[in-house]
């Protein structure tokens, strides 16, 4: 066929926005499985394309009946396959690769079908529509919505949808002026129900391009997002929380074996000859008028040395002071940033049973943090007033972020300088310090400002 032939043929066929409507037989109703395959058959061209190969296949069977055009061969008419002709049509002339006059005629088609897709994915939305008016209406007291709603109405659908204000952007802001054939007159005129308003967005919908369906494609995409995100939110929350009961056992236990140690070497004689009369411990070769290095306080420091993270292997000695025990010692020496070659003395003994020491070590052992995130188990407190009692002494403070009113327990090197900033502490410069949820202490008391 000539390219005239073609051309006329082509107009011919009027394949237009009028035939695009005419095609879409189906309305997006349906069974699942077939709705929206009219829009499918637009979409990528099968419908115009069919068309035109029904066209020209007509065309070519009349030729080959008429006379010169090969119609008086009789085995040229039983070797023509009318489906076999159409098929090898439709292969030759493929929009996907063959670009020629008709490609921008396929072109609209997609576009419209694009269009048309988007109308249907939004007025199917009817339902979660009038669940939205009626949760409105509920908040309104059970009164009926007014034009003035509507815009309220779509930002919330917006929002509900995930259009990240696709929707919003193609309706009216304003529907004081907006004509909705009301289908009860009585009432207030400026009321309106649900069925007059989807009538109304319905045409509204149909008349205009209001939302392709990439922004729903778009939208479901967000909505995963968001989702994954609020998952992922709530399970670092509960990840969080297990890691600072978990750092809570672990410090309580090892608090309570502490206190409990510390208890015993203050009564323990042999201990009592190293703090109070100058006694050491030095190496493994017992020394003449020292401590022995067997019995009931070697024992006490090896498992001192162990609740300090020191390596002190579990062996049938655990009452003597050996290689192991030594090696133990110089660890903690070591991480307390004191010379290894110091012995067990007054000083050096006061330091491991110390208490704010202790509870330090803690904070860094078993620390409660994210990865690159600060240690959330600190917060801000204000210090009211001093607590003292037999055992240590206690701050009374108060959380704002939760109105509690905590105690908290206070190192001792801490006391005398708060004592001062609360003599001096007004409404407008309160004291703040830095407490420890975990332990329940002051970490550090915050700069004056």
């Amino acid at each position: 066929m000539s390219a005239r032939g073609k051309a006329q043929s082509f107009k011919n066929l009027k394949l237009d926005a009028d035939f695009f409507s005419r095609m879409l037989t189906q309305n997006g109703e349906g069974p699942e499985e077939y709705r929206d395959f009219d829009v499918y058959l637009m979409e990528k061209s099968v419908m115009p394309l069919l068309l035109q190969g029904l066209d020209a296949l007509s065309r070519h069977a009349d030729k080959i009946h008429t006379k010169g055009g090969g119609g008086d061969d009789k085995d040229s008419k039983q070797r023509f396959n009318p489906l076999v002709w159409l098929a090898q049509y439709l292969l030759r002339n493929h929009p996907r690769y063959v670009k020629d006059h008709r490609t921008p005629m396929y072109e609209k088609f997609s576009e419209l079908a694009n269009v048309e897709r988007g109308r249907r994915c939004l007025l199917r939305r009817k339902d979660q529509m009038e669940e939205m008016w009626n949760h409105m209406v509920e908040l309104n007291g059970g009164h009926p919505l007014t034009h003035d709603d509507i815009p309220v109405l779509f930002q919330n659908l917006d929002e509900k949808w995930y259009l990240d204000g696709a929707l919003v952007d193609k309706v009216p802001q304003d529907f004081s002026n907006v004509q909705m054939e009301k289908s009860v007159e009585d009432g207030d005129h400026d009321e309106v129900i649900f069925p007059d308003f989807f009538r109304w967005f319905e045409n509204f919908v149909k008349q205009n391009d209001i939302l392709r369906a990439a922004a729903f494609i778009d939208a479901e995409r967000r909505q995963v997002e968001t989702e994954q995100k609020a998952q992922k939110a709530q399970e670092d929350a509960e990840r969080r929380e297990r890691a600072m009961q978990e750092a809570l056992e672990q410090r309580s236990e090892l608090e309570e074996q502490f206190e409990t140690l510390t208890a015993d070497m203050y009564i323990n004689t042999d201990l009592a000859r190293i703090m109070n009369k100058g006694a050491i411990i030095e190496g493994v070769e017992e020394k003449e008028g020292g401590p022995p290095l067997q019995g009931e306080h070697i024992m006490l420091i090896r498992l001192m040395l162990s609740i300090w993270g020191c390596d002190i292997a579990d062996d049938t000695d655990g009452d003597v002071w050996n290689d192991t025990a030594l090696a133990g010692w110089k660890q903690w020496l070591q991480a307390r940033g004191i010379k290894t070659s110091n012995p067990v003395d007054r000083a050096t003994l006061r330091r491991l049973i110390d208490k704010d020491e202790f509870q330090a070590y803690l904070q860094e052992a078993y620390p409660v943090r994210d990865d690159g995130e600060d240690e959330y188990i600190k917060q801000v407190v204000e210090v009211k007033c001093l607590v003292e009692d037999e055992v240590e002494t206690l701050v009374e403070a108060f959380d704002e972020e939760t109105g509690e009113l905590l105690h908290l327990a206070l190192p001792e090197s801490e006391i005398q300088g708060l004592r001062e900033r609360l003599e001096k502490a007004t409404a407008a410069r309160p004291v703040l310090a830095m407490a420890d949820r975990v332990s329940g202490r002051i970490i550090e008391l915050m700069p004056s400002q």
